[in-house]
């Protein structure tokens, strides 16, 4: 069952989480099944004892598995896998509201000063991204649709000038890929992100700069309330 694993050193922790993960998932270790000590497991996939500790903590936190002292280490019951797994949900919704929080603060500014800087070939570029996007809204295609939506904003990133402001929302990006698979399921957001993207893109190429701050904010408000709802 436990097969010794072939990773680069940066990710064998990692691998061995997702390693344990499977079984449990594939039911070749089911509630109650005692795993291999730290010692034993790390002979048996052949990475350190302490990498082996590591990913059994990770996986405790995660509500997979039970860490009993002087006992061992068991695959945890469903009802503890929910239990944590609904107190890890609370953490997130928390850092989503953070997360927009910060992206108000950014890009509304940073559309503002796109607005004033934006070339022909740059408004475009955002067409033609909410193009495709319209295409992948009838097709249902969630994955494509998300990158296109993360696209439109670092382009509009791009255009304000600003290369930290463009760095930031970079480093930004795994974080509002999150945020994007909870908003898009919603039904009807995505023909409504659309519709706000096209308000904004207007504004741009009007040069109504306060419109396309305006518009961004509410852009950006309306996926809170609508993971708000989510919620309830």
């Amino acid at each position: 069952m436990f097969e010794s694993l072939k990773v680069d050193r940066k990710s064998v922790s990692s691998a061995v989480i997702e390693h344990i993960k499977q079984l449990i998932h594939e039911e070749k270790l089911t509630p109650g099944d005692k795993l291999p000590s730290e010692r034993e497991m790390a002979g048996q996939i052949q990475v350190s004892r302490n990498t082996v500790r590591e990913a059994y903590k990770m996986l405790e936190a995660e509500g997979y598995l039970i860490i009993k002292h002087g006992n061992g280490v068991f695959v945890a019951d469903q009802e503890s896998q929910i239990r944590k797994l609904t107190a890890s949900l609370f953490v997130k919704e928390d850092q989503v509201r953070d997360l927009l929080s910060i992206r108000k603060v950014l890009e509304v500014e940073a559309v503002k000063w796109a607005a004033q800087r934006g070339t022909p070939q740059d408004y475009r570029y955002l067409h033609n991204v909410l193009d495709d996007m319209k295409t992948l809204i009838k097709d249902r295609n969630y994955e494509e649709l998300k990158s296109l939506d993360q696209d439109f904003h670092i382009h509009i990133a791009q255009m304000s000038g600003n290369r930290i402001m463009l760095r930031i929302m970079l480093n930004l990006v795994d974080m509002i890929n999150e945020m994007q698979n909870e908003s898009l399921l919603i039904p009807g957001r995505a023909k409504q992100s659309l519709d706000e993207h096209l308000q904004i893109l207007k504004a741009m190429e009007e040069k109504d700069i306060q419109k396309a701050g305006q518009y961004m904010q509410e852009h950006l408000t309306s996926i809170e309330q609508s993971l708000s709802l989510k919620e309830k």
